[in-house]
């Protein structure tokens, strides 16, 4: 029997498992899931017997297949950015990881039918940290997005080639996160945004922030070996990054007709698609309101309970990714394969995952691989030419 112990690493960190909550949960030892993780195809490693590893196959929910797989390509993670990265469990951080690791797999397995946009990033390693409003422009210039509102941000990611999936996380700390992988020698930036809170104007500003940790932070090597005073200091960089990339200096400063009339945000918010509270934030910055009148505007939006939900937070829903969507639809209507012949397809090459946790990993509605619904406008993907 083939067995690859790094696959039950992958798939008890997927659940979210501890050892010691695995070998409970099959009644065997601590010290033999330990050895089973350790096992490969090589002799004197040792692997589960049957029942045991039938148990670990009821126990994980993952296809049996899936044990007896290698990876068909190495893939390093080079960093992955949490938002609490000393605070936060280091499983969920593990959790997290897997996830997005197999939502990069899938992604380069479609890249194979699609030409999926490419890697489009300024390079801004010579640009002074200190002067992130610079920074922000020089993004915005790249992009030739000007100095307007950006209706979609996700849409901006996406098609400048950042990997981007939503899932939910259920861990309060990780809004949202983004994990850098090196695969066949080349870069990849895959950035997860969490669905547990649902506004649309902060899961703008989080791809902003993220796009920050990307543009300044990914050539500072193991983030978590970092002081605790320097990862927060990257996170306060982020922020600022994304404050001055959503809110250009210049245009948002001269809309600050009324700072200091909160009901005046709400038609800011409006335009600029930003939360109340971050445009708040960056009227400070911008020294258009000096410190005794932030804090008298924070604590009449707090008092109106706006720091729990604002104004068209109800109205508003959050834009979301659509590249794995368009793509499945894609392969389907041109008859590349069906939906459920993509999972076997996966399978074949070395990636054996439930429909479920595939629905999950690529934001799919449930039940997508049972029914489709065709809805294919405009797209920023196209068929691979194959001679």
């Amino acid at each position: 029997m083939n067995f690859n112990g790094e696959r039950l690493k992958k798939a008890r960190l997927y659940r979210n498992m501890t050892i010691t909550e695995l070998s409970e949960k099959i009644n065997v030892t601590k010290q033999a899931i330990s050895q089973f993780e350790k096992s490969s195809t090589q002799k004197g490693s040792i692997s589960p017997k049957s029942d045991v590893f039938f148990s670990i196959v009821l126990a994980l929910s993952f296809p049996k297949k899936f044990f007896e797989e290698n990876d068909a390509y190495a893939m390093q993670i080079e960093n992955t950015f949490f938002r609490a990265l000393s605070t936060t469990r280091n499983l969920d951080k593990k959790t997290q990881e897997i996830k997005a690791e197999f939502v990069v797999r899938i992604y380069n397995f479609l890249n194979e039918y699609l030409d999926f946009p490419q890697l489009n990033l300024p390079d801004v390693s010579g640009m002074k940290l200190e002067n992130l409003e610079s920074v922000a422009l020089c993004v915005r210039e790249y992009w030739s997005i000007g100095n307007s509102p950006i209706s979609n941000m996700i849409n901006l990611l996406e098609s400048n080639g950042i990997i981007i999936s939503s899932f939910k996380v259920n861990n309060k700390k990780i809004d949202a996160f983004t994990q850098v992988h090196n695969t066949k020698g080349f870069e990849q930036f895959c950035v997860i945004l969490g669905t547990d809170k649902q506004s649309m104007v902060r899961r703008s500003f989080d791809c902003a922030h993220e796009l920050g940790h990307i543009l300044l932070h990914n050539s500072l090597g193991d983030i978590s070996l970092l002081e605790n005073d320097e990862q927060r200091e990257i996170e306060i960089q982020a922020n600022q990054f994304a404050g001055a990339f959503v809110l250009p200096k210049d245009s948002f400063f001269n809309d600050l007709k009324y700072p200091n009339n909160l009901e005046y945000y709400i038609n800011l918010k409006e335009k600029w698609k930003v939360s109340i509270s971050a445009m708040i934030v960056r009227a400070r910055q911008l020294e258009r309101i000096t410190n005794s009148e932030y804090q008298a505007l924070m604590k009449k939006l707090s008092v109106k309970k706006w720091n729990i939900e604002e104004p068209f937070d109800d109205e508003w829903k959050p834009n979301e990714p659509i590249l794995f969507r368009k793509s499945l639809d894609i392969l389907n209507k041109n008859k590349i394969f069906t939906n459920r012949q993509f999972l076997e397809k996966l399978s074949s090459q070395g990636l054996s995952l439930n429909a479920s946790d595939v629905e999950e990993l690529l934001n799919l509605k449930k039940g997508y691989f049972d029914t489709v619904e065709y809805s294919i406008k405009d797209s920023i993907l196209r068929l691979k030419k194959f001679t």
